[in-house]
């Protein structure tokens, strides 16, 4: 029975690793898409045309860049562990 749940808890830790470098791509495009709207809302209501978006799509890819650079620097301390 110990070998068993061994296998069981390996398999929960490789589905939670699974999930978390799966979850790497929505983040950056979740970060582009949130600042790119942000941008576009604020550029309508001041009229100042897409440089605001513009400001915040940049915004958002640097935020992204840091959500994955977080994520491998945290990879690269625990050894894939959370």
């Amino acid at each position: 029975m110990p070998a068993r749940m061994a296998v069981e808890e390996d398999k929960k830790k490789l589905y939670k690793k699974v999930v978390r470098y799966s979850t790497i791509g929505l983040e950056m495009g979740f970060s582009v898409a949130i600042g790119v709207a942000i941008g576009y809302f604020l550029d309508r209501f001041f009229k100042t045309g897409p440089w605001l978006t513009l400001i915040f799509l940049i915004f958002g890819v640097i935020a992204g860049f840091r959500s994955l650079f977080s994520l491998m620097k945290n990879i690269d301390k625990n050894g894939g562990r959370k």
